[in-house]
């Protein structure tokens, strides 16, 4: 659609003629014949432009003026200018929609790269993004789960990542409720120097790089939430620097989202360099991890959800038992009589770091196969 306000207000800064847009309904008294619309009509005292028409809704829009304002040479120049805007309106448009065609194959090369388990040759009409991943790009995984029975609108979702980013994203429609979003380094990492090259950049990404991408996706997840009723996951990789890494990498935070939805992982947002553990726990065959926990069926207090509460808030606070307590809001003396507990059923005691690993695996074991 053209911008038909800034073209008013031009018109009336430039002729100083009161111009004003209209919309009335489509009928046999407007001028549109054979799907051609005139350029321009006067209708008694005023003089008409034809600006476009929504035949769904019945209606047209209009732009008017007082007729004698406008001269004949005026009104030729307005015509002009409104086809010219149509025309660029048009090719914008064709633009757009050769964009997203090319996002939706890139789309199906990857989900088809997933799927086979392989990176497949990807199409000459890809070479296009060839160049901005030798930059390095950021690729973000996202799904939805929500109310939304026809589901998020791919142009709503792109036009919030473009204000969250400030920035153009490539926003990549995988499976449905699945999008991939491909974002330059520059617009995620503020500290980034475009000159540096790739060694030198890789060596930088350690700690730090973690930091930045997990506060920036942390923000990006709650822009997304606050939009949408429902529930949304998001993950996201280090930068890439050639596009055949892309379909691995995806592969690869979809095995992170599902691992952090099972082990209840971080609100919503998932962290490869936080799953470790989690990953080669689930690569256990399933009846080697049943049979395990059979053999723990006297510890089954283990598996109480009080708990498990309290064993993960004491993991997490490094196995302090001060700070496990104020987190818990609990007396240090009952959190003392938890583990306590524990341990005389168990015979595990978890303030010593061997009993610690131990139970710390069991209950990987036991969330992964409870949710398998």
């Amino acid at each position: 659609m053209a911008n038909y306000e800034e073209l008013l207000q031009k018109l009336q800064d430039i002729l100083n003629v009161p111009f004003q847009i209209i919309e009335v309904p489509i009928n046999k008294h407007t001028f549109i014949k054979d799907d051609e619309p005139s350029h321009s009509f006067e209708e008694g005292d005023s003089l008409y432009f034809y600006l476009e028409a929504n035949k769904e809704e019945g209606k047209q829009m209009l732009l008017s003026a007082p007729a004698q304002h406008v001269e004949a040479s005026e009104r030729a120049l307005i015509e002009w200018i409104i086809s010219s805007l149509h025309h660029n309106a048009d090719s914008t448009e064709i633009a757009k929609n050769k964009e997203v065609n090319s996002l939706e194959q890139l789309g199906s090369w990857i989900q088809e790269s997933v799927d086979k388990d392989k990176s497949l040759p990807y199409p000459e009409d890809l070479r296009v993004y060839e160049k901005q991943f030798t930059k390095g790009m950021i690729p973000f995984y996202l799904t939805y789960e929500g109310a939304h029975e026809s589901g998020i609108s791919l142009k709503a979702l792109n036009k919030l990542l473009q204000s969250y980013f400030d920035g153009k994203v490539l926003l990549v429609p995988l499976e449905e409720d699945r999008w991939s979003i491909l974002a330059e380094l520059g617009l995620v990492l503020d500290n980034t120097d475009e000159d540096m090259n790739q060694v030198a950049l890789q060596q930088k990404m350690q700690i730090s790089i973690e930091e930045e991408l997990a506060a920036f996706t942390d923000g990006l997840h709650e822009v997304i939430a606050n939009e949408w009723v429902g529930v949304f996951h998001l993950s996201v990789a280090k930068p890439l620097f050639n596009i055949v890494s892309l379909p691995p990498t995806i592969s690869f935070l979809r095995e992170i989202t599902e691992l952090g939805k099972k082990f209840k992982v971080g609100e919503h947002v998932y962290f490869p360099w936080q799953f470790h553990l989690e990953r080669l726990i689930y690569s256990i065959p399933e009846e080697e991890r049943a049979n395990y926990l059979k053999g723990m069926s006297n510890s089954s207090i283990l598996f109480e959800d009080e708990t498990i509460s309290t064993l993960e808030t004491f993991f997490q606070m490094d196995c302090n038992v001060s700070e496990t307590a104020k987190r818990l809001y609990i007396h240090r003396n009952t959190l003392i009589y938890r583990l306590d507990k524990i341990k005389q059923e168990t015979g595990l005691d978890v303030r010593t770091f061997k009993d610690a690993v131990l139970v710390k695996l069991t209950l990987f074991m036991y969330k992964v196969t409870k949710t398998s």
